[in-house]
């Protein structure tokens, strides 16, 4: 019999797919083109690929790494414990585990869980808009150090070119709405409504107090522009920096060794 657990993970991850591309109508064409990319560049240094997944969340790019690369060793890490379970138990019956691991992209200890010193690729999705410019850049001098010789580093995410002003600016932002609208309309649940019904689950009531004390203290900030993603991973020394996908506000960033 399966665990109800699994079986509510797998109903609040297809939930979650639905919910991000709420803000991301064209998702799954950046998950291609990031997949696409690793198949070219990546080097496969030890003759398997190995990828770790930054800020992971419930596991979205790490399943579909699995997915197209069946035999590729995969470390899937996040600071948010909620997720991170959900995203063991969606995947726990798969026939390739990743390795799940819980930190802190903003403290280098993490780099002292990953199994192996170098990988092939670093990915990482719709997540590292929540750091600030100084601790982007010090994760970025990190993720080189990670990296095997000719290694692809891609990050997916909410790249925005200037502050909102002016008539493209605006142009952009009435877009997204309106996409966000007719996606909710669809069925698809917004970003608080996820939330509360993950909240109104008691069999998750540890792990979302877990996720509480985790983010009890974070505040607000302005999400780096891509002209300072670009930059950073510039000064840590990547040879070949780009912006290799773009649709409104969202992006895919690429960056080799």
């Amino acid at each position: 019999m399966t665990d109800p657990r699994v079986t509510l993970a797998h109903q609040l991850v297809a939930e979650w797919e639905r919910q991000q591309e709420v803000y991301i109508a064209h998702r799954e064409v950046r998950f291609e083109l990031m997949l696409d990319v690793i198949d070219r560049l990546a080097p496969r240094t030890d003759g398997a690929l190995r990828v770790v997944d930054l800020a992971c969340g419930p596991g979205s790019a790490t399943e579909r790494v699995l997915r197209r690369f069946p035999e590729a060793e995969v470390v899937s890490i996040d600071l948010d414990p909620l997720l991170l379970e959900l995203g063991r138990l969606h995947q726990s019956e798969a026939e390739r585990q990743p390795t799940w691991l819980h930190g802190d992209l903003r403290d280098p200890a993490w780099i002292g869980q990953l199994p192996h010193p170098t990988y092939d690729a670093v990915v990482s999705t719709t997540a590292l808009h929540w750091l600030t410019g100084a601790e982007l850049s010090a994760l970025y001098e990190l993720v080189r150090g990670l990296m095997a010789p000719g290694g692809v580093f891609l990050n997916g995410d909410y790249l925005p070119a200037t502050r909102p002003h002016g008539t493209i600016a605006r142009a952009v932002r009435d877009i997204g709405v309106d996409r966000e609208r007719t996606a909710v309309a669809a069925g698809a649940l917004d970003w608080k409504t996820w939330w509360e019904r993950v909240r109104a689950e008691e069999s998750l009531a540890a792990e979302v107090a877990a996720h509480d004390e985790v983010f009890k203290d974070r505040r607000e900030h302005e999400s780096p522009s891509r002209a300072f993603h670009l930059a950073a991973l510039r000064e840590a020394g990547f040879r070949e920096v780009d912006l290799v996908w773009h649709d409104l506000a969202e992006g895919l960033v690429c960056a080799v060794l």
